[in-house]
């Protein structure tokens, strides 16, 4: 946890606020249901992310930050607290404003840089809501795990129904017609599959969560509902055909396995028929998802696809807006171009390869990269580093101090980040608010229970 003299400051500002408003507080039936409220907010975006759009989106997620405003104003004791990975995203996002600033094209990067203000606000509002409110953690996974369900039955649908698509995501130039993925996009807006395969990459580590912590709680009903729940997702990111999301789900289930190994060797050290057993279990996801790659030849071609480089039209499309955004960087590479998407098409006209227009570079680091310079990309680095520091410094703690149910919302929040980062090497499908929400949903909730055992240690 910080010490700083500012942040003090703020917080017996907010702490005298709290005691003049107190008796209005105490009278007023919307303020003494402050969390309630707040709550149901954070739970709207998360739920509206499966349909709306993203303005839309930004109205929610603005409602939630207002009134964790009026909190921190109202309700006594509440006050902000950062860790040291607060103090990194800080730094990051003090940076975005200076690209912002001294962008070329001011206007366009100011509305980017409005949603970049939206999301880290969200995060702190959620970290804080969470600090105090620790109880309401296992809603949210219970809540995404139902949204990426019902996603996953309507794509494995649209996967079976021979949905009609939208654009050309595949390239058949390689392959019979027939071995074509009928790609499914879900009802995310926009509608594109490599957006659904993020949100499941996102949403199946709070599936794992929720499994997780079923079986901490020793709740069998549970426990076997969210392992029908993570094969319906799974099934449904290899009918998405987005081979980023195919790496992200690798990934998080490789990182999983290991996470796991590291709780039994912390915990469990003594039982040699629970290594024994699961040993068993990772043979047996091996063999289920070796057997569906072999049952499911469409799926195989998909993801050997990523290997022909300059022989698959879509990779190659890529690469060149890979090159043409490494030269964007190199000519902005202290301040970057600006915030959003907008910025970069405008300047990135100047760069590109004549035929191959882009939304984005394709790549979450060179994207950060091009809009903040290298010092926004070192500082989100150092966020997501500070943050897998100590959250693997938490999980490697005895279950004596921190439950196992505690270390399994602690585990879902590292498998999010490898899961959405591994993604976002090769789209920037991140940077969409149903996946950011997500997110810093997941942050957050892992943040209270950090900052729990660092207070301990304080």
């Amino acid at each position: 946890m910080i010490e700083s003299k500012i942040l003090e400051l703020k917080n017996q500002c907010f702490a005298l606020l709290q005691n003049k408003l107190e008796v209005i507080t105490k009278n007023s039936f919307i303020l003494s249901k402050i969390d309630e409220i707040i709550l149901f907010f954070m739970s709207l975006t998360l739920f509206a992310s499966s349909f709306m759009e993203s303005e839309k989106l930004g109205i929610i997620a603005f409602a939630v930050i207002c009134l964790t405003f009026v909190k921190l104003c109202t309700k006594k004791s509440s006050k902000i607290v950062f860790t040291k990975f607060d103090a990194a995203i800080i730094v990051y996002f003090v940076i975005c404003f200076i690209s912002t600033i001294n962008s070329e094209l001011l206007r366009q990067s100011i509305h980017g840089f409005l949603k970049t203000v939206i999301y880290i606000l969200y995060y702190f509002c959620a970290a804080n809501y969470f600090q105090t409110n620790k109880n309401k953690i296992r809603w949210f996974f219970i809540l995404v795990s139902g949204l990426c369900c019902i996603e996953g039955i309507i794509a494995i649908y649209q996967n079976f129904s021979g949905v009609e698509q939208i654009s050309t995501w595949q390239d058949t130039n390689y392959i019979n017609p027939e071995d074509a993925i009928a790609r499914a996009y879900g009802t995310l807006k926009p509608l594109n599959p490599n957006l659904l395969g993020g949100y499941l990459v996102a949403g199946i580590s709070y599936v794992i969560g929720f499994l997780a912590v079923s079986f901490a709680k020793k709740e069998r009903k549970r426990f076997i509902l969210g392992i029908a729940v993570f094969l319906i997702c799974s099934l449904a990111i290899f009918f998405t055909g987005s081979r980023g999301a195919y790496l992200g789900l690798g990934a998080i289930i490789a990182a999983a396995m290991l996470l796991v190994t590291v709780i039994l060797n912390t915990d469990f050290s003594f039982a040699k028929k629970i290594k024994s057993l699961w040993h068993k279990i990772i043979v047996t996801i091996i063999s289920l998802f070796a057997l569906i790659l072999i049952a499911v030849p469409k799926i195989t071609k998909r993801i050997l696809s990523i290997f022909l480089l300059r022989g698959d039209s879509s990779t190659s499309f890529r690469m060149n807006v890979y090159h043409s955004s490494w030269n964007m960087f190199c000519d902005n590479w202290i301040l970057g171009i600006g915030a959003g998407n907008q910025t970069f098409r405008e300047i990135y006209g100047l760069y590109m390869i004549t035929g191959f227009d882009a939304l984005s570079t394709y790549s979450v680091p060179l994207e950060i990269a091009v809009e903040s310079g290298i010092f926004g990309l070192l500082a989100f680095a150092a966020f997501l580093g500070l943050f897998l520091f100590d959250a693997i410094k938490y999980i490697k703690v005895s279950c004596d101090t921190n439950s196992l149910a505690d270390k399994a919302v602690v585990c879902s929040a590292i498998l999010i980040i490898i899961g959405v980062m591994t993604h976002g090497l090769f789209d920037t499908i991140y940077f969409r608010p149903q996946v950011q929400f997500l997110f810093w949903t997941m942050i957050a909730m892992a943040s209270a229970l950090i900052m729990k055992i660092e207070n301990k240690e304080v």
